[in-house]
């Protein structure tokens, strides 16, 4: 029998770091997080311990812009392509290893105390994998990682001790963590198209498997967004798709405009020369180690034969494998509709200035466009939230469990499914300001019976409340 262990459940925290990142501070708050493990260290049930469950987007590999440096230690032997001077090093395992290494150590030390006194008081760590910490597939950076938080042991505690305990103390599940009949975790990118992985359980490019997979949307961070940051940091920040970009660019912006076309162009080329189906042969060497892992997950959680291949059918069909997907993605259709629209407006008044009120026409066929494609987005996005539901309760049926709980979106909340379970989003750590809160999932007994609730971390009270509650 697996010990009885209450649950905390967090997402999203995107840890970020390096020595040459102009962003690492939007996404350092490992004072508040120490805070937030130091208190439930504190306060335990005498006969239970916790489990954190970390669910996935933890570490941010994606925003690593140090350049890689064939004589770091963690470097020797690597071959580096001219591309990744330009763009990161790329994905295979020993180069994921030290961008880990980089990220933690530059500037999360506070952070790795944290989770070593966690551990050292009898807890335990689940780390879900995410789209954007996907190179955490790697057993080498699991490992790693594992070294990393035993390294930053307390003082009164020798480091074998701590690396002990963390080996049997802080787990890696492949893909998704369940407690039968209370609570299933997972991350939730395999249910968005942007950001699904076709073979999750071996996510590396067939035909290269010494590469992990990226989806669209980090192919578009490693060759666009991440080269924004070095024209305007918070414009990388805070704008979500190539069409905000062009917003933005006519917002005032418009100096920047010749670099941003030239990393646009840039992404383009390189997203389309990637997107569509793989070699057949390649693929399916891949498909049959990803279907293997998939049949030994319901081995590992004891579930009933297929459970896991069920979960693994709702994933989306990722964008990268459909070459019109991903032109749309790139917001190509729009920009040829807009560029269509002015070589006719050109081509009447150059031609046919009698007939000037088809300029008109052209005007009201641009904002009927445009209207179109602003309630597409809207209508998507909804859409999206009613499928995380849905999918939430085919999994809640799936597995018997009273609480889904997933991340990914950033939308953090709870919605009642049928028979009486429970959909919960624990939406992400990212700062909102000096009144930042950081939203969490808690299980414990209450009155006799296991009960979760959404709760959230005041940084500025250094206490939980309910989420919802007024800061």
């Amino acid at each position: 029998m697996e010990p009885a262990f209450d649950y905390l459940v967090v997402s999203d925290l995107h840890l970020r770091g390096g020595f040459n990142n102009p962003t690492q501070g939007l996404y350092h708050f490992d004072e508040e997080f120490a805070d937030f493990l130091r208190y439930y260290r504190l306060h335990r049930s005498p006969s239970q311990r916790w489990r954190l469950v970390i669910g996935g987007d933890f570490i941010e590999f994606l925003y690593i812009t140090d350049l890689p440096n064939p004589s770091d230690r963690l470097l020797r032997g690597a071959r580096f392509g001219e591309s990744e001077y330009r763009y990161g090093a790329n994905t295979e395992a020993q180069k994921s290893r030290w961008k880990l290494d980089t990220i933690l150590r530059s500037g999360h030390p506070q952070l790795l105390l944290a989770l070593a006194r966690f551990v050292l008081d009898g807890n335990e760590i689940v780390i879900l994998r995410g789209n954007h910490d996907i190179e955490m597939s790697w057993p080498e950076v699991q490992e790693h990682f594992r070294r990393l938080i035993a390294e930053h042991h307390p003082a009164d505690v020798a480091y074998m001790t701590m690396k002990e305990l963390v080996a049997e103390r802080v787990q890696f599940p492949e893909w998704f963590y369940v407690r039968p009949g209370e609570v299933y975790v997972e991350h939730g990118s395999q249910y968005d198209p942007f950001c699904a992985t076709q073979h999750v359980l071996y996510p590396v490019v067939p035909g290269a498997p010494q590469h992990v997979q990226f989806s669209i949307g980090e192919l578009a961070i490693r060759y666009f967004t991440n080269q924004m940051k070095l024209i305007n940091a918070m414009a990388a920040e805070n704008i979500m798709s190539v069409s905000e970009y062009i917003v933005w660019v006519f917002r005032g912006n418009l100096g920047a405009m010749p670099r941003i076309a030239r990393l646009y162009v840039g992404m383009v080329r390189r997203i389309l020369a990637k997107s569509g189906r793989p070699e057949p042969d390649a693929e399916r060497r891949v498909r049959v180690v990803h279907e293997q892992r998939v049949t030994a997950v319901d081995e590992r959680f004891g579930l009933p034969r297929g459970t896991a291949t069920a979960v693994d059918a709702m994933r989306a069909r990722p964008v990268m494998r459909r070459r019109w997907a991903a032109v749309r993605f790139l917001a190509l259709d729009v920009l040829a509709t807009g560029l269509g629209l002015v070589v006719a407006a050109i081509a009447i008044l150059v031609w046919f200035p009698a007939r000037s009120a088809w300029l008109v026409v052209l005007g009201v066929s641009a904002l009927l466009g445009l209207i179109g494609y602003a309630f597409a987005l809207r209508m998507r996005r909804i859409t999206e939230v009613v499928g995380l539901r849905r999918t939430a309760d085919r999994i809640a049926r799936l597995f018997g469990v009273r609480y889904v709980v997933l991340g990914h979106s950033h939308a953090a909340g709870s919605w009642a499914l049928a028979n009486g379970t429970t959909y919960v989003n624990v939406g992400t750590w990212v700062p909102d300001g000096s009144e930042g809160f950081f939203v969490y999932f808690k299980i414990t007994e209450h009155d006799g019976r296991r009960e979760g609730r959404l709760w959230r971390w005041n940084k500025r009270k250094v206490k939980p409340e309910p989420f919802g509650a007024p800061g």
